[in-house]
């Protein structure tokens, strides 16, 4: 069995290939798809280096017998999920403690010297649950959820208030107001006439091969023209290969809240993706998150658990 650090430049294709081959054989999301690798070495980890953390993809780990991917570990920040091949299950126990050996520099430092290292493991694989709370790993009582939809299979329409109107990306110009719509959606707070984002993230995206088939969807606001008029926004990673999307991030700005703006974006998602071919089409959510796409039509596949643990 032979562990190497994964390399941008000679092993992007192959881990890509190797998590589009475990989605098609278990068509769950029990491995990432490669969509969600891409916006993690793309997108997250621009916007980690921005705020002085390491980059996640430095800590990629591949695990190969005869030269054939059969498990590695995917970090997300300060968090660690590992992907397992079918019939590998064994590797699991390993791929943990040596996550916990090669990864602190991930996790910040408590005052005492400690880390409060994370990892991630859906329910589904009951095996990693009873192994982490065999390991001194206690869960949280938060929990995050995988949520899926068919689009072809789902009848929605686009219904919006008066004097708004739902566009994709190609037919809306300003890129700063987009991105700045999905920061102003996470932080409330940075609300301003004078707020202005820094755009990196957003730019570094454009690098991912995925780019080409991928869209964005948002939601304007025709009656506001002198300030920020994208009220809801998210960006749809599209794997042709795989005929899956995962959509990611998304985010409504806060006054435009609960006005069934956010729904109306997700079925202007799913008609696109049907529009594309797209047989799955995925979000994930975290806690209470799950109520809103579940009422836009998407369906709870799996709940993940974190598990912490002192080290």
């Amino acid at each position: 069995m032979k562990i190497k650090r994964f390399n941008l430049e000679t092993d992007l294709i192959e881990l890509e290939d190797y998590l589009r081959n475990e989605y098609l054989e278990n068509k769950n999301m029990t491995s990432w798809l490669p969509e969600r690798l891409h916006d993690l070495i793309y997108r997250m980890d621009t916007q980690y280096t921005d705020e002085g953390n390491p980059k996640s993809s430095d800590y990629i780990f591949i695990w190969e017998e005869k030269d054939e991917i059969v498990g590695c570990i995917l970090p997300d920040g300060d968090a660690i999920y590992m992907s397992i091949k079918r019939g590998y299950e064994d590797l699991y126990k390993s791929i943990v403690r040596f996550a916990e050996e090669n990864c602190k520099p991930l996790f910040k430092k408590e005052e005492d010297g400690t880390i409060d290292f994370l990892v991630i493991a859906n329910d589904s694989l009951e095996y990693r649950k009873e192994f982490l709370e065999e390991y001194g790993y206690t869960r949280q009582q938060e929990e995050d959820y995988d949520n899926y939809i068919y689009p072809e299979e789902i009848d929605v329409t686009v219904n919006l208030p008066e004097g708004f109107k739902l566009v994709y990306g190609n037919d809306y110009t300003n890129e700063e107001n987009k991105w700045s719509a999905c920061n102003l959606g996470f932080h409330p707070e940075l609300e301003s006439p004078n707020y202005k984002n820094d755009m990196k993230s957003y730019n570094s995206r454009k690098k991912s091969s995925m780019y080409k088939d991928s869209f964005e969807c948002m939601v304007i606001d025709e009656n506001e023209k002198k300030q920020n008029d994208v009220c809801s926004y998210c960006f749809v990673y599209v794997d042709i290969d795989s005929k899956t999307a995962l959509i990611e991030p998304v985010s409504t700005r806060e006054k435009y809240r609960h006005k069934g703006i956010g729904t109306a974006m997700m079925h202007g998602v799913i008609l696109k993706c049907s529009e594309l071919g797209v047989k799955k089409c995925y979000v994930n959510s975290y806690d209470w998150r799950r109520k809103f796409y579940n009422a836009a039509g998407f369906t709870t596949e799996d709940t993940i658990g974190y598990y912490h643990k002192k080290i």
